[in-house]
């Protein structure tokens, strides 16, 4: 075995860590509004988001994959590039979890996969009618969040009547809101293995295309789905409490309700929902961020916003991608370094 094929499989190997990492930095995605509304013991929801993160990335088709391979050209593919961006991708992505802050993981490996390409073969090391896509994606995704939450919470309320009785849980319209709630959790971890999971896909797939013989970009392989399947499903149930704990507790300054939980939640699965089916790799964290953050509005009024916390998530948004290209750039260059050393 060559050391270049050594590499490529220590490459996969590290994609599928990726995923691992993105299942349970952003398990908060997913469980937070149905633990701290007590929708749903924490345990539960958990093995829920878990197994439902692993359907949505083996039954959602491949349109987001096509469209990751395609960032960087495969003509300009090279080991140290994959290399880069996977591990830029995942040094920002623990740093982040480990503070507590809901980042994309989306952001993360666009930026990446953007400041490897242009490091290595500048202009010309991206396509940039497929980042020009990726970026409008990302940009819109977050700001169809927030009105639709809000959209969606305002409807729910209105059937629910948490809003004038915010304290009787015994009524039929607040137990049917309860499970309303968790079908919308559920549907979110549905969508985003749809949609996250297949990044890893197309990553996995780009290596394979470049360095074995018998690959191409064209067709995702079926072990390659179900590996990214499974190692996103299994990140999810090991738990990101530090961002669960930020996304449940801390965007608004009043408790969740199970009004604004299904809101949230339902707006964001049918966004990434329609995102995977066309191909389009966002971000399930901003979304969701955004839409609990539009939620508050109709339940509590925009007062009860935490600005704090509205901030530090903007901020994790606004820098991210320039983080990412930056880590995967030097990344790239120390790898370049040792692979001509």
């Amino acid at each position: 075995m060559s050391p270049d094929t050594i590499v490529a499989i220590f490459a996969i190997v590290l994609a599928l860590g990726f995923d691992f990492v993105n299942g349970f930095h952003d398990t908060a995605n997913a469980v937070a509004t149905v633990i701290y509304t007590k929708a749903l013991k924490p345990g539960v929801a958990i093995v829920m988001s878990g197994l439902l993160n692993c359907m949505g990335a083996l039954l959602v088709g491949t349109a987001v994959a096509q469209v990751i391979t395609k960032i960087i050209p495969q003509e300009t593919v090279t080991l140290p590039i994959v290399v880069a961006v996977l591990l830029a991708a995942l040094i920002w992505n623990l740093i982040t979890w480990w503070y507590g802050i809901p980042v994309s993981s989306s952001h993360c490996l666009i930026g990446s996969l953007f400041g490897a390409g242009v490091t290595a073969a500048g202009l010309e090391g991206v396509s940039w009618h497929e980042l020009n896509k990726v970026f409008i994606a990302l940009l819109v995704s977050p700001l169809c969040g927030f009105g639709a939450g809000a959209l969606m919470t305002w409807v729910a309320l209105l059937y629910s009547k948490e809003k004038d009785n915010p304290g009787s849980k015994r009524q039929t319209h607040y137990q049917v809101m309860r499970w309303m709630h968790i079908f919308a959790s559920a549907s979110v971890s549905f969508s985003h293995g749809s949609n996250d999971g297949q990044k890893t896909m197309g990553i996995i797939t780009l290596i394979l295309a470049t360095h074995f013989v018998g690959y191409s970009t064209d067709h995702v392989p079926l072990w390659v789905v179900i590996s990214a399947a499974t190692a996103m499903g299994l990140g999810t149930v090991i738990g990101g409490w530090r961002v669960i704990e930020t996304v449940g507790t801390k965007i608004s300054r009043e408790r969740l309700s199970h009004s604004q939980g299904f809101g949230a939640s339902i707006s964001t699965a049918l966004i990434i929902l329609f995102a995977s089916h066309i191909g389009a790799p966002i971000s399930t964290t901003h979304t969701l961020s955004s839409a609990v953050a539009g939620g508050t509005i109709p339940m509590y009024g925009r007062e009860k916003l935490n600005p704090k916390t509205m901030k530090l998530i903007l901020l994790a948004w606004v820098l991210t991608f320039p983080v990412a290209f930056a880590l995967s750039a030097g990344c790239y260059l120390l790898l370049k370094l040792v692979w001509h050393g």
